[in-house]
């Protein structure tokens, strides 16, 4: 919108634009998952969307920035679901699970062209990248819930690894996610099966993480966090 415009806008005018925008995510997201995300062009987008390409373009300069837009809905959805959760139990692994498959549903409708979006998940340049910084406040959204589940949890653990398990934990639930982009199994069981599992070893060694005879394992751990957090690609993101 022009700077020139003055600075208060009506309910109205403001609802009619977001109405637009909607209609206009709305019908992206349909098309990406007809189509596929790389047929969609933009053109097609605001032909479905019926209003005009520069309109569109208006709401969202790229495909790309549509689908940072899916990414944070779906990351409001995932946060009020388990923010309600959490006042059910304290208990932090039951937090994670409700967290991970809570996501997993969320994207359960739009998983043929996520499968297409994963292709770019290991360039950190990109900015569809899961570390990209264009990605960085959704990362930080998601990292910054599984740390209020963490602090807000009965879960007793030494202080250096509370500052960097969420983090760690993030990367493990991408893992999932990412093995449930490529899981044909019925309802997804093996994906379930995978959670399970490896969840039960992750919490079976944070608890062995606060016995002194435990600390061997942990340097190696501490270290490799820190040279992944010092990579010229990964840092600051």
């Amino acid at each position: 919108m022009p700077n020139t415009l003055p600075k208060k806008i009506s309910n109205q005018t403001l609802s009619k634009r977001e109405v637009t925008k909607e209609r206009i995510y709305n019908s992206a997201i349909t098309l990406f998952r007809k189509e596929g995300y790389e047929l969609a062009t933009m053109r097609r987008i605001a032909k479905e969307a019926r209003v005009s390409l520069g309109l569109t373009y208006y709401h969202f300069k790229t495909k790309e920035e549509i689908v940072l837009h899916f990414y944070r809905e779906t990351q409001i959805e995932v946060k009020q679901r388990a923010t309600n959760f959490f006042k059910t139990t304290r208990d932090f692994k039951s937090r994670l699970k409700f967290i991970i498959l809570t996501q997993l549903e969320s994207f359960s409708d739009y998983k043929i062209f996520l499968q297409v979006l994963a292709r770019h998940a290991g360039d950190p340049n990109h900015s569809l990248s899961p570390f990209s910084p264009e990605t960085l406040l959704i990362r930080e959204e998601t990292v910054g819930l599984i740390r209020d589940a963490l602090e807000t949890s009965n879960l007793k653990i030494r202080d250096d690894l509370a500052a960097i398990l969420p983090e760690l934990l993030w990367m493990e639930q991408m893992g999932l996610i990412y093995f449930w982009l490529s899981d044909f199994s019925k309802s997804y069981i093996n994906t379930k099966l995978l959670m399970n599992d490896s969840l039960e070893l992750t919490f079976k060694l944070i608890k062995l993480s606060n016995f002194p005879l435990f600390k061997n394992v942990m340097g190696p751990i501490f270290r490799m966090y820190r040279l992944v957090k010092g990579n010229p690609l990964t840092k600051n993101r």
